[in-house]
């Protein structure tokens, strides 16, 4: 048996597909036992869920100057690559954080992919709330400002923000990977952004 979603799952069939895999349906799981109906056949029946093996794993967080410790659990055959968002638990919070893998140290070593049964440390940037670096030129000398904001905030070249109490238009975007972004329209997430480059609007 195989698990596709949280709703569905693919396996054999009693009624249509006693040798073949095929997709299913959750009804309701209880326990170990999971009962399912064929999307082929409309079947219904029960099935036995096998428990996925997981592996714990410290996870490095940083947000902004800040570093925090975390333990996650993955499947042990999962692979994690530099660049994967995850989902972290915080207990003192009582909140789930999404971070951005940035490094995966496994056998003491950094690597760009590893499997979860054979990583020591992940390590990973807050991307659920993040802050975003603003130069603003004048025309006589540039201000740096930073401003907290949500990782999915929207900003695109081109258009004119709010800052404070300045107007600016954004002239490009310098990204954490991938360089800058220059041409009129172009949108980038704040998760994504390592500095934006504006101009005051008087």
């Amino acid at each position: 048996m195989k698990t596709r979603s949280d709703l569905q799952i693919t396996t054999a069939c009693p009624t249509c597909s006693p040798e073949e895999l095929r997709l299913h349906h959750i009804i309701k799981q209880r326990g170990a036992e999971v009962l399912v109906r064929c999307d082929d056949c409309g079947s219904v029946h029960t099935v036995i869920s096998k428990p996925v093996q997981t592996a714990s794993i410290r996870t490095i967080v940083s947000r902004g100057e800040d570093s925090e410790r975390y333990t996650i659990e993955l499947p042990v055959d999962h692979e994690v690559y530099v660049g994967d968002e995850l989902l972290v638990d915080d207990p003192t919070a009582d909140e789930v954080r999404l971070v951005e893998v940035a490094s995966v140290e496994s056998d003491g070593r950094r690597a760009v992919v590893a499997v979860a049964s054979e990583i020591d440390t992940i390590w990973a940037r807050a991307i659920d709330e993040v802050t975003v670096k603003i130069a603003i030129h004048d025309g006589t000398r540039t201000e740096s400002v930073r401003i907290q904001v949500f990782g999915d905030q929207e900003y695109t070249v081109g258009s004119i923000e709010k800052i404070g109490w300045k107007n600016a238009r954004i002239i490009r975007i310098k990204m954490h990977k991938r360089g800058f972004k220059k041409n009129k329209g172009d949108v980038v997430l704040a998760k994504d952004i390592k500095r934006i480059f504006a101009e005051r609007i008087r």
